[in-house]
């Protein structure tokens, strides 16, 4: 299992959860392996150029993948053709976050305070054209602010810098952020979900504290290189669900801020369709260039 950004972050975590299921069912070693860098576009050439037998998956942001896809040039694979899906395993909310030592103390600061500097307010995020930063120039765009973004390789750097107050906020997955929010070493301002998140008591989501109407939660799963025989793909399915199914799975997934979501390999690669059609309007809406 290949994800694309280091330890640490929602797609690390979720992955090795599953892995380590799935290998006691098979009774044999599922392994997963960071290849971090370029958006997740370094792991997905790697899945894409793999033979097709069922053995290399790829570990996916479906969002962050559809971005990517129209951000990055050249690229060696094709975010639809060349892959095959083989299901969901969770969705989470994004979270914005500062230090708990941050004089901003709401979204609404937040926003006041890149009105008063223009350009001038940093966030990171897990890389450009990665989920994060798209919904940051999403939250921009929509309230007329501008912010500067400083991208990191994956999200657990991410929270790793406003945390240490290198960056004025962040825009990181739950899994990222929910031990230092407990701890209190980080200030949740709102989440991106459409509800808001019951790990997150009194924290608002960004529709309520600033873009009524504003929903764009962070979802992983697996997708197979094209090729890849079906009955492989559903046998692979069928072990996921059965992960999923999983009480103390479940648990550690809700205790990170997901939510089990298993879909069907037909259903996913109709999600992962929409996933690119929906982004690739929103990143030419946007402008969004790589810096």
């Amino acid at each position: 299992m290949v994800v694309g950004f280091p330890p640490g972050g929602s797609s690390d975590v979720s992955a090795r959860l599953v892995a380590e299921r799935m290998s006691d069912e098979w009774k044999q070693p599922v392994i997963v392996e960071n290849k971090p860098g370029a958006g997740g576009t370094i792991a997905a050439a790697f899945v894409a150029a793999a033979p097709a037998d069922g053995y290399t998956l790829l570990h996916v942001g479906p969002g962050t993948h559809a971005i990517t896809s129209v951000l990055y040039k050249d690229l060696s694979y094709d975010a639809l053709t060349s892959f095959a899906g083989v299901g969901q395993i969770a969705v989470s909310p994004f979270v914005i976050v500062v230090s708990g030592s941050s004089n901003v103390k709401s979204m609404k600061e937040l926003l006041e305070l890149a009105r008063a500097k223009p350009g001038a307010v940093s966030y990171g995020s897990s890389g450009s054209g990665a989920g994060p930063n798209v919904v940051t120039e999403m939250v921009a765009l929509s309230t007329g602010v501008k912010f500067l973004h400083v991208p990191y390789k994956g999200a657990a750097p991410a929270a790793a810098a406003a945390l240490a107050g290198q960056v004025d906020f962040a825009m990181v997955d739950s899994a990222s952020a929910i031990p230092h929010v407990q701890s209190g070493k980080l200030r949740a301002l709102a989440v991106t979900t459409a509800q808001p998140s019951p790990l997150y008591r009194d924290v608002p989501t960004v529709a309520q504290a600033a873009v009524p109407g504003f929903a764009y939660p962070s979802s992983v799963g697996f997708l197979a290189p094209a090729g890849t025989p079906r009955e492989v793909i559903v046998r692979i399915n069928g072990a996921l669900g059965r992960a999923l199914a999983n009480e103390m799975v479940r648990n550690r997934l809700n205790g990170l801020g997901f939510d089990a979501a298993p879909m069907t390999p037909e259903e996913f690669d109709a999600f992962m369709a929409n996933e690119v059609r929906k982004y690739t309007k929103i990143v030419k809406d946007l402008g969004l260039k790589l810096n």
